[in-house]
C-alpha cells in the first residue's frame, strides 16, 4: 500500500464530504432536538432500575447518538456509489491507486465522520443536558472509537454486497433502526421480552450501549469493558473480512446505480 496514494484518497474524499456538510450537521442536530422530550421518561426508567440520582441523559444521549450513527451509514454508502455515478470507480483502479488504497482511504474518512458525530453529540450533551460520566473517561472514549469502527465497516460491508445504492440505503435504514432499537437506543434492553434479549447479543449497539451504561452509571473502568470491547473488535474484523470478500466477488460497476 502506497502512503502517497492513500493520503490522496483521504484528502479527496474529505473534501467531497465536507464541501456540503448538511447531512452531518443534521445527524448531530436532530438527536439534540429530540433529547429534551425523552429525558423525563428515561429518568423514570432509570429510577426504577435503582439509579435515583440521574436525570435521564445517561440513557437518552448515548442511545440517540448511536441511533443517528446508524443513519449516517448512508454517507458511507453514498461515498462509494457516487463513484459509479461519476464513472470514476474503475478509472481510479487502473490508475496508480489500488483498490485496497481506495477502500482504505474511504474507510478512514467514514470512520472520522462517525467519531466526530458521536463525539460532538456527547460533548454538547455534557454542557446542555448535564450528561455525566461517573466512571473512567478513557474507557468511555475507547468505547466510542471502537463502536465507530464497527459501524464504519458494517456500512462498507453493505456497500460490498449490494448491487445498487438503493438496495444498500434501504438495508442500512432497515437494519439501522432494527439494530439501534434492539440494542437499547430507545428503551433499556431489560424491559424487552426474553427472545429479544437473546437476539440483542449479536447486535453491536447492544454491546456499545451496555459498556457505556457500565461507565456512565456504574463507575466502570477500562477493565470493566474489556469483554465488550473484545466483542466489538471481533465484529469489526468480521465486517471487514466480509467487505473484502464482497468487493472481490461483486465489485462495483460503473453506472450500476
Amino acid at each position: 500500500m502506497k502512503i502517497k496514494q492513500l493520503f490522496a484518497v483521504i484528502k479527496l474524499n474529505s473534501h467531497l464530504q465536507f464541501a456540503d456538510p448538511t447531512v452531518q450537521f443534521i445527524m448531530i442536530l436532530v438527536p439534540l432536538i429530540m433529547a429534551p422530550f425523552m429525558l423525563p421518561a428515561a429518568k423514570i426508567q432509570l429510577s426504577a432500575e435503582g439509579y435515583i440520582h440521574t436525570n435521564g441523559a445517561e440513557q437518552v444521549i448515548p442511545g440517540l447518538a448511536i441511533l443517528f450513527s446508524f443513519f449516517s451509514i448512508q454517507l458511507i454508502i453514498q461515498m462509494f456509489f457516487d463513484e459509479t455515478i461519476w464513472n470514476t470507480w474503475d478509472r481510479q483502479q487502473i490508475s496508480a491507486t489500488s483498490l485496497t488504497e481506495i477502500i482504505t482511504g474511504k474507510a478512514v474518512v467514514a470512520y472520522l465522520i462517525q467519531v466526530f458525530q458521536l463525539g460532538t453529540v456527547i460533548l454538547i450533551s455534557v454542557l446542555v443536558f448535564k450528561f455525566r460520566i461517573n466512571g473512567n473517561w478513557f474507557a468511555f472514549v475507547m468505547i466510542i472509537i471502537s463502536f465507530a469502527a464497527t459501524l464504519t465497516f458494517f456500512g462498507i460491508m453493505l456497500v460490498s454486497w449490494s448491487k445498487s445504492s438503493a438496495i444498500a440505503l434501504s438495508l442500512s435504514n432497515l437494519l439501522g433502526i432494527l439494530m439501534a432499537g434492539l440494542g437499547g437506543s430507545l428503551s433499556p434492553v431489560t424491559s424487552f421480552p426474553r427472545w429479544s434479549k437473546i437476539l440483542a447479543r449479536i447486535d453491536p449497539a447492544y454491546w456499545g450501549l451496555l459498556a457505556i451504561k457500565k461507565i456512565s452509571l456504574d463507575h466502570g473502568n477500562f477493565a470493566t469493558i474489556v469483554p465488550h470491547l473484545s466483542i466489538l473488535w471481533s465484529m469489526t474484523l468480521i465486517f471487514c473480512l466480509l467487505s473484502l470478500i464482497g468487493f472481490h466477488f461483486q465489485p462495483l460497476k460503473e453506472g450500476n446505480n
